[in-house]
């Protein structure tokens, strides 16, 4: 997805006097690609950023709401809300790594879900798609997601010391009603915020009126931070951050099952220490350290069929992420900056069954260092960028064998700024993820056969890490002044193909008439998928539009044939206006899919789709409501009934559709 950037009501007012200043989704400031501050349009890589005014805009409930029409990525999972899971070109589940404010979130159990955050915390979410292992470690395959908490600096206006919001809406597809109340202060070098949202809502609505089932939950999620700037480039920061959800759900809570119904109790919690040290002037630092420990419990008391079974899950990450830039010019050989770290982290996973250890979901552990490198060297009109990351994985379990192993991972890019406007670039860069602790570790029954036989989990501690080597050719375009004095046009087009070796995929032994079977990870496919993506925007000030399209294909190199879960083709274009001595902003979406029938058999085709979107949010700039904000939305105009290619798997399509039309309200004020 690609979102517009809306200027600040000042820069606004200011815009409305001087003329319009162009400011596109692609001039968003990112981290994600390179660890260092750069525009998102100048960045030789594919990175799309959804802005604070774009979060608020779209009143998003979940992770879809964000992603659904940005190019190449995809919400894998049913419409509940805490249990879509992030897919970037074609890959899901613990293949794309997530981050929110550098910690590192790394559940995975099954189909309970894997991110559990409410939206309305962010205020920033930067997606790199493509292998990114080089500096976000084991996981990266697909890419990516890097999801930023608002600061007190977020919410202060200028020359405030303290100040409150409160907000609450109203969304119908789910009758939902949800409030929030914020509080953010500065003074001296001490700022801070604290900020909680309740959320309580029914089953979904789909497109065709049905219900869907199991879709209801009650929420609430908390936010709490303290900085200190002590001086001279240096601050500390401490952060806090829970979520818990009620629901009643299929304990596979991301499939169309309808057995096995638990009433589920979530938490998820974090805690961060943070610093930052980047003297003025001083090209020798410019670091970030942050420790943190993440933690999820999920407790599941059957009640369908309610024989009282209860299962608990659990899941903690301890860790440490340090890194610096320096910069330097070494004469002929070009500017350079230095970027290197080190981050490790500790998993331990442990699931029982009323209270007695639960194979399934073994108890096991993991330990991951990873030390990187990488410099970006300025030469003229090109800039080579060169890296390698070095990892070391430790994992056991309880009762079962240990191992360890080791990983090199390189990137290589160069970009070449040709004039002002063209910067093409090519890059190659490989990733790599570790076995999960349960495809190593996991045994126990996976599922009954007949009366008294079962297919059994049978664990693999012999498994290889899967690895990515992806190319990439793209370019950056940009220009001002092409319609309209001050308006700005930027793109970026890219094509890229990946190779996966040594994939890890479930085997199932089918079972015969009184003969168990058996379930086991296994290294057994040679992978391709390639695609090209394109996302531009174009701004005048007043007038704004957004456009991302992709296409992919996936490709079973061992076996022949498609890959499961490639993204139908698509694209998206949002179009807008600002009235800016009001600050009044009216426009529209529309999101286009096409059928996907290039899957595995047997599986249903996927029909095609479009979805129509319209917004409106009023943020007086002058008057007695400065300080408001109304917005208003109506998703799935038309009500039309579809299903995404993300959770439709299998033969048969299950008995509803995605989420009906949608019509939303939000009010906040700040005081």
């Amino acid at each position: 997805m690609l979102s517009a950037v809306l200027l600040s009501a000042s820069a606004l007012t200011a815009a409305a006097q001087e003329g319009p200043v162009g400011v596109t989704p692609l001039d968003a400031v990112t981290a994600t690609a390179t660890r260092t501050p750069e525009v998102a349009g100048d960045v030789a890589a594919p990175v799309s950023v959804v802005t604070r005014e774009e979060i608020e805009r779209r009143q998003p409930q979940n992770l879809n709401d964000l992603l659904r029409d940005m190019p190449g990525v995809e919400a894998d999972g049913l419409p509940r809300n805490s249990v879509m899971q992030p897919q970037i070109r074609g890959l899901g589940d613990d293949r794309v790594v997530v981050r929110i404010d550098g910690v590192r979130q790394n559940f995975s159990s099954g189909h309970r879900g894997r991110l559990f955050l409410d939206p309305l915390l962010l205020r920033q979410v930067d997606v790199l798609r493509g292998p990114g292992s080089l500096l976000y470690g084991s996981g990266a395959l697909g890419g990516v997601i890097s999801l930023r908490t608002v600061d007190a600096a977020d919410l202060l206006r200028p020359g405030e010391a303290v100040t409150g919001i409160v907000s609450g809406g109203y969304q119908s597809a789910n009758d939902q009603l949800y409030g929030s109340l914020t509080s953010a202060f500065r003074s001296g070098a001490l700022d801070g915020l604290a900020s909680v949202t309740g959320r309580t809502g029914k089953n979904y609505r789909d497109g065709a009126g049905n219900r869907i089932p199991f879709s209801a939950a009650d929420s609430v999620a908390g936010l709490a931070k303290l900085g200190w700037t002590v001086g001279d480039g240096f601050r500390l920061g401490l952060s806090a951050l829970g979520f818990g959800e009620n629901a009643t759900l299929p304990s596979s809570a991301n499939t169309t099952s309808t057995s096995n119904i638990v009433k589920r109790r979530l938490r998820q919690q974090q805690l961060a220490l943070s610093a930052e040290y980047a003297p003025e002037g001083s090209p020798w630092f410019d670091a970030r350290a942050v420790a943190y420990y993440a933690d999820v419990g999920i407790d599941e008391r059957r009640v369908v069929p309610n024989d009282g079974r209860f299962d608990s899950t659990d899941y903690t990450t301890l860790g440490l992420d340090l890194q610096n830039t320096t910069r330097f010019a070494l004469g002929a050989f070009g500017r350079h900056a230095l970027t290197y770290g080190l981050d490790i982290f500790h998993d331990a996973q442990e699931g029982r069954r009323n209270n007695v250890l639960r194979p399934e979901f073994p108890k096991a552990d993991q330990t991951i260092l990873g030390l990187y490198l990488q410099d970006a060297i300025s030469l003229g009109a090109f800039t080579l960028t060169l890296g390698a990351r070095f990892d070391r994985y430790e994992q056991s379990a309880d009762g079962q064998s240990g191992r360890s192993d080791s990983r090199v991972s390189p990137k290589a890019s160069l970009a070449w700024q040709v004039t002002e406007w063209l910067a093409p670039y090519v890059a190659y860069t490989e990733a790599f993820r570790a076995p999960g602790l349960t495809e190593l570790y996991a045994t126990g029954v996976h599922f009954p056969v007949f009366p008294g036989f079962f297919n059994f989990f049978v664990p693999n501690p012999d498994l290889r890490p899967e690895t990515a080597k992806n190319k990439e050719v793209g370019v950056n375009l940009r220009f001002r002044d092409v319609f309209a004095p001050r308006d700005s046009l930027r793109a970026r087009l890219s094509a890229f193909q990946t190779d996966f070796d040594d994939f890890i995929e479930l085997v199932v032994t089918q079972p015969s008439p009184f003969v168990n079977g058996t379930t086991q990870a296994r290294n057994v496919t040679r992978a391709r998928i390639r695609g090209v993506e394109f996302e531009a925007g174009y701004d005048t000030g007043r007038w704004f539009a957004t456009l991302g399209a992709s296409a992919l294909e996936g490709e079973n190199r061992s076996e022949g044939g498609p890959l499961a879960n490639i993204p139908a083709q698509k694209a998206s274009l949002t179009l807008g206006y600002r009235v800016l001595e009001t600050g009044l902003v009216l426009g529209g979406r529309v999101l286009a899919v096409a059928t996907q029938d290039d899957k595995p058999q047997p599986s249903y085709p996927t029909s095609g789709y479009g979805i129509v979107d319209l917004f409106a949010s009023w943020a007086p700039v002058d008057g007695p409501l400065v300080g408001w904000r109304l917005d208003l939305g109506v998703d799935n105009l038309f009500d039309h009934a579809y299903r995404r290619l993300s959770w439709d798997g299998g033969a048969t399509p299950p008995a509803f559709y995605d989420v009906g039309r949608n019509v939303k309200i939000a009010l906040r004020t700040q005081f």
